[in-house]
């Protein structure tokens, strides 16, 4: 039970994203959103309540609330769990046709899951239960929404019995998924194979058939970070940059792969803490160019390195730098969850592990 909790927390990110046309977007929202990409948190959330108090109907503003809420959460704001739960039920109860809104309450009801496995609260499997419900929900909205079930297989599949989990279930949407699409169904039975299954040979086999689909070689390049083998994550995440540059993410999590070993040992911080730095540099420099919430937490990452290996001056610095771009800039190990960054009119289709740290 340790080790899962240990794993959920410095999973909160990680993913694969597509996006589709959403609903028509609302101006005075879309312009708390950009508010918010800017750094300016504080001014997203007044306009928010200022567009709520004027029409408290107003389904987006309720979800843009949530996302927001969210990000405080991570940002070290006072925020809690309930108060992103709030915000996101209020918008489905107003919209509940509208399969985004239904996506992001079924997340926002799994971090819900989640307070309760931390705290060893017993209520663990009836919100697991309310989580697996919604994401039932959203395939009632969307029968290709493919992350949604891929969450139900993860969600069935890893918890033991006592808190929700029924591998039956897992197999069964495992199944339907790989009917459906052949990467999410590869996902699918990746997360269902036994322990002792190759998971980068799995993953390597599957890139050589797919060359031109960088899902299977970013998906190669977590598998050998897991196993420890980190020259050849490193091969597959620069081929699926150079296969699509928007996968350039992926640095961050060679850059965590070192902080991890650090977090885990700190007697290695002198070898590991530059190397990570050396890549939190790079993606800072890469195209497209870091939005300002993931630009303040790689600068919150290197002033943490810094501090770890005594360089006061410099960590003060990189923290201003940070925190100058956005003073809620995520503080948490994993990196900053993509879904939170999608333009609030968006359809999002971003997938991140809860069990994996990459």
């Amino acid at each position: 039970m340790k080790k899962l909790i240990f794993t959920l927390i410095l999973s909160f990110v990680l993913f694969e994203s597509n996006s589709y046309a959403g609903s028509k977007p609302d101006k005075e929202v879309q312009k708390a959103f950009e508010l918010r990409m800017n750094g300016k948190v504080d001014e997203a959330k007044a306009l928010l309540e200022s567009i709520l108090v004027k029409d408290s109907t107003n389904a987006m503003a309720h979800y843009e609330m949530a996302r927001l809420k969210h990000y405080l959460l991570v940002g070290g704001g006072e925020v809690k769990i309930d108060d992103i739960l709030t915000s996101i039920n209020k918008a489905v109860k107003l919209d509940p046709q509208h399969v985004t809104y239904a996506y992001y309450k079924a997340i926002a009801n799994f971090l819900n899951a989640f307070m309760a496995m931390e705290m060893g609260q017993g209520e663990v499997k009836n919100r697991i239960a309310e989580t697996c419900t919604q994401f039932e929900k959203v395939l009632s909205l969307k029968p290709d929404y493919y992350e949604a079930s891929l969450y139900l297989v993860e969600i069935y599949g890893l918890l033991p019995r006592e808190m929700g989990g029924d591998s039956a279930k897992a197999v069964a949407y495992a199944t339907k998924l790989a009917s459906l699409d052949k990467y999410f169904g590869a996902k699918a039975k990746a997360i269902l194979a036994p322990e002792s299954t190759d998971r980068v040979k799995f993953w390597e086999d599957l890139a050589v058939n797919n060359p031109k689909s960088p899902e299977y070689l970013s998906e190669a390049g977590k598998a050998s970070l897991l196993k420890d083998d980190f020259s050849k994550a490193e091969k597959y995440f620069d081929e699926a940059i150079k296969a699509n540059s928007s996968n350039n993410i992926l640095i961050l999590d060679l850059a965590r792969y070192h902080i991890m070993k650090v977090m885990q040992n700190q007697d290695v911080a002198k070898t590991e803490l530059p190397v990570a730095k050396a890549y939190l540099e790079r993606y800072l420099k890469t195209l497209p160019e870091p939005v300002i919430p993931l630009k303040a937490y790689t600068l919150g990452l290197l002033s943490m390195s810094e501090r770890f290996l005594g360089n006061q001056v410099d960590s003060d610095k990189l923290q201003v730098q940070a925190t100058s771009l956005d003073k809620y800039f995520s503080k948490a190990s994993g990196v900053p969850n993509l879904l939170l960054f999608d333009p609030p009119s968006q359809v999002i289709h971003h997938y991140f592990s809860f069990f994996s740290p990459f």
